[in-house]
């Protein structure tokens, strides 16, 4: 019954939350300056021609009328065509979408391989160099920029030692050790960066479980520390690797857009700043859409898997938000 009420909840949240995206996404789409029929038929073009040619685009109907005819589009999977090349916008997304989604998922798992261990050991030398070490390196990682990071790695992998390409892009389906190799720099700019906020909760967490009775008591019989603590930490740690990751997930995807801008990756970052730079509206609509249909639906898979994780504590949220 609980997941059920959870579930149902959480559907009409994101049903409310995505109607709200879409109309903030067409408003400030259409606040930006230019004008797309302009673009298409240059400078030399007569009023009267530009005019023509919006009323052919459907662009001067009224704002409610456009906008209701692009969300009911999209309710059925149409995200509409582009003005400029005439393609479907799912058709220009598709493989794009691939691209960033590798980036996005090889940068969360490197996160979670430098930060939990990290975590682990500035956890248990807290008191020591080596946990001072690794938490300034974490607060030194935040303030580095994503850009910056990347071009230092491009300059020491690539420039320097000749390891990794620079920049560029080859599909899995044409050359699977030169797709990795292109993807390598990339996802561990991305995954520096996130392992940087990541190793803070994973301190903290782990930290949390050093003064629990049952740790001592593993201690007590014979369990090294790092055992003892890897045992009965990792679900502490899950829970707070699980919120911060479902809350910087946008930060992660807006992290992805700059490291494709960075190692010139066919993404979804390149078509949404081609597509502002040309005032094609619908591919710019389309792809900032299911950007924000992926942070909403992944934000609701991590809400609900701490029934998962947790059951208590999701049983001891219901109860809160029922009292109150």
């Amino acid at each position: 019954m609980h997941l059920a009420l959870r579930i149902a909840r959480r559907t009409g949240v994101f049903v409310v939350s995505l109607l709200g995206a879409s109309l903030l996404i067409f408003l400030l789409t259409n606040a930006l300056p230019g004008d797309v029929a302009q673009v298409l038929l240059g400078t030399d073009a007569t009023p009267e021609a530009v005019a023509q040619l919006r009323a052919q685009l459907g662009l001067d109907r009224p704002l409610p009328v456009q906008y209701f005819s692009w969300l009911g589009g999209i309710l059925v999977g149409d995200f509409g065509s582009s003005h400029l090349s005439g393609l479907p916008v799912l058709t220009l997304l598709a493989p794009r979408i691939a691209v960033t989604l590798w980036l996005v998922l090889f940068g969360m798992i490197g996160s979670l391989l430098i930060a939990v261990p990290a975590g682990m050991v500035a956890a248990l030398k807290r008191r020591s160099w080596p946990g001072f070490t690794i938490s300034a390196a974490a607060q030194l990682g935040m303030a580095v920029p994503v850009f910056w990071g990347g071009i230092l790695l491009v300059l020491v992998f690539a420039v320097w030692l000749h390891w990794l390409p620079a920049n560029g892009y080859v599909s899995l389906a044409t050359n699977p050790a030169q797709w990795a190799a292109h993807l390598v720099l990339p996802s561990l700019t991305l995954a520096l960066v996130q392992a940087a906020v990541l190793i803070r909760y994973v301190r903290s967490a782990f930290i949390e479980v050093l003064n629990e009775d049952y740790y001592r008591t593993a201690r007590s019989i014979g369990w090294t520390p790092m055992r003892a603590l890897f045992r009965h930490g990792i679900r502490n740690a899950s829970i707070s690797l699980v919120t911060v990751l479902g809350l910087q997930v946008s930060t992660v995807l807006v992290g992805a857009i700059v490291v494709e801008s960075v190692f010139t990756l066919p993404g979804l970052g390149s078509l949404l700043l081609t597509a502002v730079n040309q005032r094609d509206l619908l591919v710019v609509q389309g792809t900032v859409m299911f950007l924000v249909l992926a942070v909403l639906a992944i934000s609701a898979l991590v809400d609900l898997s701490y029934l998962l994780i947790d059951p208590r504590q999701a049983a001891a949220s219901e109860q809160g938000e029922g009292s109150a």
